[in-house]
């Protein structure tokens, strides 16, 4: 990995997550496997084998990148008259292995039996449109601040099984404690599967993190810990003949109690791996149509005025006609879709795209964003 040069922001014993070279995003969105030696970026979804990595980074073909990593590396016919310098090789972190559906969902569900939502975080979730009741019913709940390891204590006297499920890991004296911080303190979204079961949960975060609103609770970073696996919400009627797919779990759930329709709701707009099975299994009920509910940002004006978040870092000054930064964005969500488009189109499922507040050239206004946000004003106009 020395000879490509990239940032890397995480590593285990399997993988790693660095800087993607290709779309220039800086959050370690590129995951490289180790095991497999394949790398995917979950922004601009490049991806491929290492060899393909090193030729595309380089511009050579794939027999030139082997040839060029052999002779870097001293392997095969290249030179072998190296000393090698041994260093003292950092702690590997080993990750367990996921647990079953059921002893994740039994665990979580005893957790948030030990957690309260405060009221600001309730009053946030009222103004969004949802009601008390439902808050209830979808059980969301306040990360904690104080009192976690004897939260995780309590679980395992209750006889709930911590390795495994998301969030849990093993500290530095060998103790259970869950990965909860005044850094991702926010509120706790449960993703449910098409059972019904928690399989997850993705936090509302009360201050943005690098530019994001929204982490998964994971701890895939410390010893024992466990990836979140990014695992797909499903909400509402699963004999539906027309399903609405959406990102993100508290979105969709809002915009299900406002409509009373089923919605699909990924993690981001380029998860959509998981995706499939969970279409397959609808499709084999009653779905027959998909409607794509992502963000209007996939009709985003595109020319330059100033007022993107990276301009001060856009070398295209003065400004011109685009901006590059948001005609990528752009991109990224637009390709997204048409994965979706492909998905459907190999299940036999029809699809078709869901807009809202354009303007006359068929841009977005810049005023609705998401599809509980529209759905929220119609019922506050009618």
């Amino acid at each position: 990995m020395h000879l490509l040069q990239l940032r890397v922001r995480h590593k285990t014993s399997s993988s790693m997550n660095v800087n993607c070279p290709f779309c220039g995003e800086t959050k370690g969105k590129m995951n490289v496997n180790l095991q497999k030696n394949v790398f995917r970026c979950n922004r601009c979804d490049a991806s491929g084998g290492m060899l393909e990595l090193y030729g595309r980074l380089h511009g050579v073909s794939s027999a030139e990148a082997n040839r060029q990593i052999r002779e870097a590396l001293g392997k095969g016919e290249y030179r072998t008259d190296y000393q090698v310098v041994h260093k003292e090789e950092p702690v590997e972190i080993i990750n367990a292995e996921l647990a079953d559906a059921d002893v994740i969902d039994r665990t979580y569900q005893e957790m948030l039996s030990l957690l309260t939502l405060n009221d600001k975080h309730q009053e946030d979730l009222k103004k969004r449109g949802l009601t008390k009741e439902q808050i209830e019913i979808q059980r969301y709940r306040s990360v904690p601040l104080f009192g976690i390891k004897n939260m995780v204590q309590k679980l395992l006297e209750s006889g709930q099984t911590v390795k495994g499920v998301p969030g849990f890991y093993e500290d530095q004296d060998g103790k259970w404690t869950i990965n909860f911080t005044s850094k991702n303190s926010g509120i706790l979204i449960p993703i449910r599967s098409m059972e019904g079961k928690i399989q997850g949960f993705q936090i509302r975060l009360d201050q943005v993190m690098e530019g994001r609103k929204y982490i998964w609770l994971s701890s895939v970073k410390f010893q024992n810990g466990v990836s979140s696996g990014s695992p797909v919400h499903v909400i509402g009627s699963l004999d539906a003949e027309q399903i609405y797919l959406t990102e993100g779990a508290l979105k969709g759930t809002i915009a299900h109690y406002l409509s009373g329709d089923t919605f699909i709701c990924v993690a981001g707009v380029n998860q959509y791996r998981n995706l499939k099975p969970v279409l397959e299994t609808l499709k084999s009920r009653h779905l027959q149509h998909l409607y794509e509910a992502y963000d209007m940002d996939k009709k985003m004006k595109v020319y330059c005025d100033g007022d993107s978040e990276k301009c001060d870092a856009c070398q295209r000054k003065p400004a011109t006609f685009y901006c590059p930064h948001k005609l990528q964005k752009r991109q990224i969500l637009q390709n997204a879709c048409r994965k979706v488009y492909e998905i459907c189109s190999g299940l036999s499922i029809s699809m078709s795209r869901m807009v809202w507040d354009m303007d006359s050239y068929g841009e977005w206004n810049g005023q609705i964003k998401g599809i509980d946000d529209y759905y929220y004003v119609l019922k506050n106009m009618g």
